[in-house]
């Protein structure tokens, strides 16, 4: 069984269309894409239930099928390759599993995505940094030191962690095949840790959910969505629904009625490699026939290449993606107030700085043609440079 929150489940099961569609709505998308990301999903698990609304939605997934089946709409399910990077991302991954894990203990998706060398330490470090306001605050810091930012520009940092936790998230679905192809086993582990002791802890299932619960319902509660969260830090909102779930968190109990004083939760995975040599060749066999020529050719330099071509492609989908954004915010929409030259009718125009009063100087990115830019500079600065 598997849980999801509305970002990651589009993220797992949806297209780059869909995923698109979840930015635009800032954090949530119409009836239709969810419905048709159900239909991928449906491929995969044979029951999903749904509870919450909108982009509170927590999505059960169970009776994990042995093979996907075919959409209901007659169409493959084909999702693994719905970004441009995945099959080389898939190869990444493989060619560090065919060398043997360096741990065994559970860890974040993010952690393994640093140990198979699809993010840098120091992309691993500003993921972290959403947690922890200092390694925030040394960030932004060197940042604007290093001139990949200016002063009051912080926010587009924010955006950025958001675009490389997606590729994170991804981890979960290479997993997955890894496991199809016989090469792993995995399962999450739900982890606690405990503010008086400083103690990490193993959470029973139920114990976790009713933690899943709590956060769905004070979302609902305060009407934010995860996107709304790590977007408005600051606001009132924000503040109100984090110190409410502190404070319950904390009251949280054991399965023998012990309260443990929690401060944070999160899943891990563990990963077991199965008993079998030559894991590239049965990922390529099942998934990407056509590159073991190739790779028998000359094993090194098609892995070395597939790596160059990953963090290559994967820079410029940031890009793209960063585009696209750009042009959803330009593109014109309605506004407040009535126009009178309209009848009375809504007033629908292109944005413009002046409906701005709060991150001026991030708004500003977008009229001045410099957001693309400023997410190109970050990717290519926490990125591999190859020379490492």
């Amino acid at each position: 069984m598997k849980q999801f929150n509305l970002e990651q489940f589009i993220n797992e099961f949806g297209t780059d269309k869909q995923v698109q569609s979840l930015i635009n709505g800032n954090g949530n998308v119409n009836r239709r894409t969810f419905d048709s990301v159900i239909k991928t999903a449906n491929t995969r698990f044979g029951t999903i239930t749904i509870e919450g609304r909108g982009s509170k939605r927590i999505m059960t997934c169970s009776d994990e099928k042995e093979t996907p089946t075919i959409r209901e709409d007659g169409r493959v399910s084909n999702g693994a390759w719905s970004k441009p990077y995945t099959k080389n991302l898939d190869i990444v991954v493989v060619s560090v599993l065919e060398q043997g894990l360096e741990t065994d203990t559970a860890q974040t998706l993010a952690s393994w995505a640093k140990d198979f060398g699809i993010i840098t330490s120091k992309m691993h470090e500003l993921l972290m940094s959403r947690y922890q306001k200092g390694l925030r605050k040394l960030h932004i810091e060197k940042l604007r030191s290093d001139s990949i930012i200016k002063y009051n520009e912080d926010r587009i940092v924010d955006d950025f962690i958001q675009m490389t936790k997606e590729l994170t998230n991804q981890v979960a679905g290479t997993l997955e095949r890894m496991k199809k192809a016989g090469i792993i086993e995995y399962y999450p582990v739900f982890k606690g840790h405990i503010a008086r002791t400083d103690e990490t802890i193993n959470l029973h299932e139920d114990t976790y959910k009713e933690v899943v619960n709590i956060k769905r319902k004070l979302m609902d509660k305060y009407d934010v969505s995860e996107w709304y969260l790590m977007t408005f830090k600051n606001s009132p909102k924000t503040i109100n629904f984090y110190k409410e779930y502190d404070e319950l968190l904390a009251l949280v109990k054991d399965k023998n009625g012990e309260e443990l004083g929690l401060d944070y939760c999160y899943t891990a995975y563990a990963i077991i490699l199965k008993a079998r040599k030559k894991k590239i060749i049965a990922y390529l066999k099942k998934y990407n026939k056509e590159a073991i020529e190739q790779f028998e050719q000359d094993e090194q330099k098609f892995l070395f290449k597939n790596k160059y071509q990953f963090h290559n492609k994967r820079i410029d989908y940031v890009s793209d993606k960063a585009q696209e954004k750009v042009g959803k915010f330009l593109s014109p929409r309605q506004f407040k107030g009535l126009s009178e030259e309209l009848g009375g009718k809504p007033h629908v125009r292109r944005p413009t700085m002046s409906d701005y009063e709060y991150d001026i100087e991030y708004y500003a990115l977008y009229f001045e043609d410099l957001y693309v830019q400023r997410i190109g500079e970050l990717q290519k600065y926490y990125s591999y440079s190859f020379e490492e």
